[in-house]
């Protein structure tokens, strides 16, 4: 069961001071934290968690990889096709065999971990948000005495976070020549190590992009998660600014390839187009949308929505709402993918509410009668915008 302390996380919990780490390390060398989430690694991820999963028996493959001796092993080896009535449904992972592969020395690779566990989920979206580029987390399971993957560097910064057993780690410089997004390499080639170092639970290792690296498990059963985030690069930032100044009706117009591709109105929607560029702010970080990554438990809040009472107090949850103008005393709003018309004097209510603080639900509606008011406060919760103030640390925010 998760401790309520899993609900919130910081980045400087994985990378220290943010602005040492920026100057120093972020995309130029790795960087060691001795038991950073030493308090937290029980509740982050436990082997345990894992056995769980898997008794599912319902896991596709592609949330599980399983390698040996530093190799791949064919999904064929630890999947089968699930049936009803005869008809085949589904491929799914068979966990006895899947435990066989690891009894003989195979690590097993959960993908996507954040899609299945909310501890994981919350780390992945703090990190997502905080260096404004998509997320993901990814567990490797090694068998006691045993190597993971031969040598290698991924497309990706990756945060290692140990939470079981020790690991001893590999790391290599960077090679002056690029091999592509990813690639695999012998000990020969890549020399001597940069940074020879065995991980405990709670110890944080950070790696830019392109690090070549190789681990292999301690005396005991090793856990690991890895968090990676895909680089943000200038081209990528530039081309959403880009975007964005072109979304403006000024650029909207047809093009006429008898006159205009080479002609004044060329050169005008080219100097138009350098004008708005040079006055733009650059594209917010805005990483893509992760699988798994809305706030659980949603049957849990509609439930505990029954019985709301007029003196419950209510505040402003974190779904982004839009509110429009005003028509004939009713304010249009947009929230959670629906749109609705709210009385003025409930929209002028959740006005005030953005700046923080709380009222009772009997009290949204100024001027109506109490159970009208604690109908518009119920609607809205229910959609989302407002949310209880928790019974316990409740202090209006």
């Amino acid at each position: 069961m998760e401790t309520t302390a899993s609900a919130g996380w910081t980045f400087e919990e994985l990378a220290g001071d943010t602005g040492t780490f920026y100057s120093g390390y972020f995309g130029k060398q790795p960087l060691l934290r001795r038991g950073a989430l030493a308090r937290r690694t029980e509740e982050l991820l436990s082997v345990g968690r894992l056995d769980d999963l898997l008794a599912m028996e319902t896991v596709p493959p592609a949330y599980l990889r399983v390698a040996r001796n530093g190799q791949g092993v064919s999904s064929k080896a630890y999947t089968r096709v699930v049936r009803a009535g005869g008809a085949a449904l589904s491929e799914t992972v068979v966990p006895e065999q899947v435990y066989e592969l690891f009894r003989s020395g195979a690590t097993v690779t959960w993908n996507y971990l954040h899609h299945l566990l909310p501890s994981a989920r919350r780390l992945v979206d703090t990190l997502a948000q905080s260096l404004g580029a998509p997320a993901e987390a990814v567990a490797f399971l090694t068998p006691a005495g045993h190597d993971g993957y031969a040598p290698h560097h991924d497309p990706v910064d990756v945060f290692v976070v140990q939470t079981s057993g020790t690991k001893h780690w590999r790391v290599w410089d960077r090679p002056e020549a690029s091999r592509g997004d990813s690639a695999t390499y012998t000990a020969e080639e890549l020399g001597a190590p940069a940074l020879q170092t065995t991980l405990h639970p709670g110890d944080v290792l950070y790696l830019p992009y392109g690090t070549p690296h190789a681990a292999a498990a301690g005396d005991q059963v090793s856990l690991h998660l890895s968090l990676t985030v895909e680089r943000r690069r200038w081209r990528d930032l530039l081309a959403e600014t880009v975007q964005q100044v072109l979304a403006d009706e000024a650029f909207a117009d047809s093009v006429r390839p008898d006159r205009d591709l080479d002609g004044p109105a060329h050169a005008r929607m080219t100097a138009l187009l350098c004008e708005r560029l040079a006055a733009a702010a650059p594209a917010a970080p805005a990483p893509r949308p992760q699988g798994g990554t809305r706030p659980p438990r949603e049957f849990q809040r509609l439930a505990s929505l029954t019985g709301l009472t007029p003196a419950a107090r209510l505040r402003r949850s974190p779904v982004p709402v839009e509110l429009g103008r005003s028509d004939g005393g009713k304010t249009r709003l947009t929230a959670a993918g629906h749109t609705v018309a709210v009385p003025d004097a409930v929209a002028g209510a959740l006005r005030l509410l953005e700046a923080g603080g709380s009222l009772p639900a009997g009290e949204l509606f100024p001027g109506a009668s109490e159970p009208r008011s604690l109908s518009a406060a119920a609607s809205l919760t229910r959609l989302g915008v407002l949310e209880p103030v928790p019974a316990t640390g409740g202090t209006p925010r």
